[in-house]
């Protein structure tokens, strides 16, 4: 999901308020913040020049340059470890899947 939302309650704006500031239409920034619409490139920019991030982390994207040195450890455990078991895609995706939603249960629950 990307960070439209975030980085407008962050700076304490109103959908109404960023919209005229990027001159948006009425509605359109509820459609990017829900998913149910993606913006053009030229909005992206709109948004992340707005803001002052980068497209990348304004669409919520993270790459591995974007982790802490803890975190690539981790990443490279985790990555090795799935090569090294030579899965298909489908495989590697169902385990992603898997620890995010365990991450999200357990966020979500104290468990």
């Amino acid at each position: 999901m990307n960070r439209i939302k975030e980085l407008r309650l962050k700076n304490k704006l109103s959908q109404a308020e960023l919209g005229e500031k990027l001159n948006l239409p009425k509605g359109t920034l509820s459609r990017y913040e829900n998913g149910i619409r993606e913006p053009k490139i030229e909005t992206w920019q709109a948004l992340a020049d707005y803001f002052n991030v980068s497209i990348p982390y304004i669409k919520g994207e993270i790459f591995y340059n974007d982790l802490s040195d803890k975190e690539k450890k981790i990443f490279d455990i985790i990555y090795n470890n799935l090569a090294n078991e030579h899965l298909n895609i489908y495989s590697e995706i169902k385990i992603i899947s898997a620890l995010l939603n365990g991450k999200k249960r357990l966020e979500k629950y104290g468990e």
